[in-house]
């Protein structure tokens, strides 16, 4: 297909990339982290229809790079994105659409990276595409997935929220243990010198006031905000 190239991407030097994925329980309308112009985004394989669902309910968007084998993809046409790089990956690779997606964005120096999509479906995907937030952050960027209903991303050591987000705010430790866990400003106040992963109680908690907090001295966590 005729299209711009990266080249052309590039000179964009864009700080934040959005890829949109596929997933079972998209909610498009509850998406709270909006693309920008200056933005860059990519829409991966079955992603195509996620990124489609967006533009209907809440902001028109076209893609800058559609990549993957279309193999999942059913209900899109390419053509209506002339100006799309188009990616083209076979079924059988070492890696998914979605992690192909990230190391394009790394690609570009993306500071922050957004997965719109990626969960619910296939246990398997989901998980592998939330782990997928570790590697950005070894990149050096900040990663975040959220289907509209969810938004999660690696805990930093101390995290600050407001109590007009979303209801429920889980912490969910992905190493074995973390150390010096403290949850201040939230319906359930906690306090531990260790929360393991094998059986943790730092789950749907909520925020009471603005500037509540969570701090993780030692540990690799993952934090969840939900709704209902």
């Amino acid at each position: 297909m005729n299209g711009i190239d990266l080249k052309k991407i590039a000179e964009k030097k864009p700080c934040r990339a959005f890829i949109f994925t596929g997933g079972k329980a998209f909610c498009a309308e509850k998406i709270t982290d909006i693309p920008k112009d200056c933005d860059l985004i990519i829409a991966a394989d079955s992603g195509c229809e996620t990124l489609e669902q967006f533009s209907a309910k809440v902001k028109k968007i076209c893609p800058d790079i559609i990549l993957g084998d279309m193999d999942s993809c059913k209900n899109f046409s390419m053509s209506d994105y002339p100006d799309a790089v188009f990616l083209p990956f076979p079924p059988e690779k070492d890696d998914t659409d979605t992690g192909l997606a990230v190391d394009v964005a790394k690609s570009f120096g993306c500071r922050e990276i957004i997965i719109a999509g990626g969960l619910g479906g296939r246990l398997d995907h989901t998980l592998a595409n939330v782990f997928l937030l570790e590697d950005i952050r070894r990149s050096g960027a900040k990663g975040i997935i959220t289907d509209g209903k969810n938004r999660a991303y690696l805990a930093e050591k101390e995290n600050t929220f407001t109590a007009s987000g979303r209801k429920y705010l889980s912490l969910i430790p992905l190493d074995d243990t973390l150390e010096g866990v403290t949850m201040e400003g939230f319906k359930y106040p906690y306090s531990a010198d260790a929360v393991r992963r094998s059986r943790f109680v730092t789950i749907s908690n909520e925020v009471q006031k603005d500037g509540a907090k969570v701090t993780v001295e030692r540990g690799c966590a993952l934090i969840v905000e939900s709704g209902d």
